[in-house]
This record gives structure tokens, sequence and C-alpha cells, in this order.
């Protein structure tokens, strides 16, 4: 996911609260699903952090398309999708709002509040226990996090009901036109293959789309003085391994290095496994953070 420009976006199906969408906002895997998956909601930047930390953009008339697999709540697999802002009005929210510096934000905000720091131990702790290690399709867990959103006020969403290869170049005029009048649930036929349907039509303003920055993960090994004279907060350190019979309580742990991946390193970050692989793998990282959970705080020292 590149930084800065449109194409970098994942555009909803359905619109997302803004509070429960935020910039700062960490979601375990599943970027495409935020609400249902893991994920860390961080808190709303106030108007002077928003000042410091993002740019932001007033909007006009706004038409996004693409294709989407999840929305963020509710599943609306194998659609094409246009999130089509109404016609200009100086009286709604239309605004675009992307992090300045990534890097920055990650280490001097995110990381800064305690429940992220919460969440993050706890995910990647599960995920470098030898439960999840020596698993078939191991791998480096993938915790994205959010540096960019649209939001929406009054925003429409129309849904292509056809053969998406002929229809997912581009969104003509009359396809616009012709759904303009037309109401929720209603739907348009211009031709063969090209149907329409108006899906939804949310007044309130909400996020549609959002962009995600790839944390680079690294586990390193610590001695007993744990992570004393290591600068924080780019590191931290992790549970005891209570999966493994071969950590003693008291010995030598781990930790991990965060930062963000570099943009060209997240090209097809999401697809590197095929859906079966992904699916074991997040099954069985869930269980093992399921099992950190549950645990008594003091057999995680």
């Amino acid at each position: 996911m590149g930084a800065g420009d449109d194409s970098s976006f994942f555009l909803y199906g359905v619109g997302e609260r803004p509070e429960a969408l935020t910039l700062g906002t960490l979601v375990l895997e599943k970027y495409w699903q935020p609400m249902n998956a893991r994920h860390y909601t961080h808190p709303l930047l106030s108007d002077q952090a928003l000042q410091e930390h993002a740019y932001t953009t007033n909007l006009n008339n706004v038409v996004f398309h693409g294709s989407s697999r999840v929305s963020p709540s509710v599943g609306v697999e194998g659609l094409d999708l246009i999130n089509l802002g109404l016609a200009y009005n100086k009286d709604l929210e239309r605004m675009s709002y992307i992090v300045r510096s990534p890097e920055t934000f990650f280490s001097t905000s995110v990381l800064n509040t305690p429940l992220a720091q919460q969440k993050l131990k706890l995910w990647l702790s599960a995920a470098h226990s030898d439960y999840v290690l020596n698993f078939k399709f191991a791998r480096r867990p993938k915790v994205w996090l959010l540096t960019g959103l649209y939001l929406l006020e009054g925003a429409r969403t129309i849904v292509s009901m056809g053969q998406s290869s002929e229809i997912s170049v581009g969104v003509s005029s009359a396809i616009i036109g012709a759904l303009s009048g037309v109401p929720v649930g209603g739907s348009v036929s211009l031709g063969v293959g090209s149907s329409w349907e108006m899906a939804m039509e949310v007044s309130d303003p909400h996020v549609w789309a959002a962009q995600y920055r790839l944390l680079d993960v690294h586990f390193i090994k610590m001695g007993k003085g744990g992570v004393e004279g290591v600068k924080l907060p780019t590191t931290m350190g992790l549970y005891r391994d209570i999966m493994s019979v071969n950590t003693a309580r008291g010995g030598e742990g781990n930790s991990i290095k965060l930062g963000l991946e570099d943009t060209e390193s997240e090209e097809g970050a999401a697809d590197d496994q095929d859906s079966t692989e992904l699916e074991e793998y997040e099954q069985w990282l869930e269980e093992a953070i399921k099992i950190f959970e549950k645990a008594p705080k003091h057999y995680l020292q």
C-alpha cells in the first residue's frame, strides 16, 4: 500500500463510524474487515493533534470506484463497489485525513498509548509462541496501522450486479445519472452484464475508505536485563511463552523491535498466502491469543 495516492486506499462497501475507525487504529491480519478482526482503536485526534500529524483536505463532489472483498463489519464478497458522494453541498462534511509521517506518528502517538502496547504485546507474544511457530504455515504476523481515511457525509453506495469484468474500468455519467433518482434497493439495467443497484445511502459522516501501513515486526532475543538500556517504545518485551515446555519462569525472554515496512515491501503483503493457508494460520493464532488471555498474569512473567 503506497502512502500518497488514492489507489493505496481500501474501499469499504459499508461505511464505519468515525470513532470506530480512526487514524492510529491497529488491526491484526484482516485490515479489510477491521471491526471483526482483533483491533485496537486509537482515540480520536484533537484538532491540534490533527494539525500536527495529518494532512487534511476538504472534498467537493466525490466518486470512488473499485472492488472490495468485505466491508468493515458486514460481509459483501465478490462485488464491485462505487461509493458516490452526492452533489456538492457546502454544509456536508467530506474530508480526507492522511498522516504526514507514519513512522513518527506510530512511535510518538500510538506506541505511547498503554492500551496499544497491551494489545501488541498480547498478539505478538502469541504469534511468537512455539504453538504458532511450529504450525506448518507459520510466518510473521501482520499488524496494520491505519494512516489515512476518507470521512464522507451524505454518501451513497452503488453495487454492480452483473459481470464485473465488463464494467470495472470506470463509471460512466450514464450510470450516475440513471441512479441519481433511484431509491435504496432500486436497480437500473444499462445493457447486458451491466445492472446496478443503489445499495445504501448514509447521511451521517462515515469512514468509507482507509489506508494502512504494515508494521515491521522483528523478534529478538533478550538477556536477563530485559529491555533496560534499549530505546523505547520501539522495542517491547514479550510475555513468557507459556505454551512451550522449554521456557522456564524468570529465564531469558524475547522482545520485539517495531517499525513500519517500506511501501515496496507491502506490495502483495495481504495476499502472500492462499485463502486456505491464511484461514488456518489465523485460526491457529487466534487459539494462541485466547490461551494467553486466559492465563494468570503471574504465569506470563
